[in-house]
């Protein structure tokens, strides 16, 4: 999975920011969706314009933790994992029995962002099991992004800024995720 985001859309951490004003852009000049497609031929761009874009392959998925993309009135999810206290969390956010683990995203979002105040990371940390997701809500222009891994499966999240944009990759080791 990679998403890259202009600076209006994801703040980065000022410590990751490049201080070269001079940089190539890496949104604009689409230089990372390109490599991620030559890669990954088989690969998916949703493409936001000026405010950004997710590349996401399903080659090589892992069948116990699937990579799933959804869009729910205007708000991009890319899930990669599996919850384990689905049931629970229909009950919570009043989801059907056939909502999987990107409509349970989406709609822990649309409830932290409509009926706050909630911290993010409580909304995060009330799911439990191994995964990550990239979520882009296009009305709003805001995403919410976040990688949660258990002891026995070593997640990294990767951060890194190329001039006015926000660079974000999931990734684990060979076997669990492919990004």
């Amino acid at each position: 999975m990679l998403a890259v985001f202009d600076k209006s859309v994801a703040k980065s951490p000022e410590a990751l920011q490049s201080p070269q004003s001079g940089s190539v852009s890496a949104l604009k000049d689409g230089f990372l969706a390109q490599h991620f497609a030559s890669v990954h031929p088989s690969s998916v761009t949703v493409n936001f314009g000026s405010s950004g874009l997710i590349v996401y392959s399903l080659d090589k998925q892992n069948p116990l933790l699937p990579r799933l993309f959804a869009v729910v009135d205007d708000i991009f999810c890319l899930f990669q994992g599996h919850i384990e206290n689905v049931a629970l969390l229909k009950q919570q956010y009043g989801l059907n029995k056939t909502a999987n683990e990107v409509i349970i995203i989406i709609e822990a979002y649309r409830t932290l962002r409509d009926r706050g105040p909630y911290p993010a990371d409580q909304v995060v940390r009330d799911i439990q099991g191994k995964f990550a997701f990239i979520l882009y809500d296009s009305a709003s222009k805001a995403t919410f992004v976040a990688a949660v891994s258990k002891a026995s499966l070593s997640c990294h999240s990767f951060f890194n800024v190329c001039f006015q944009v926000l660079v974000v990759s999931f990734f684990v080791p060979t076997g669990h995720l492919l990004l």
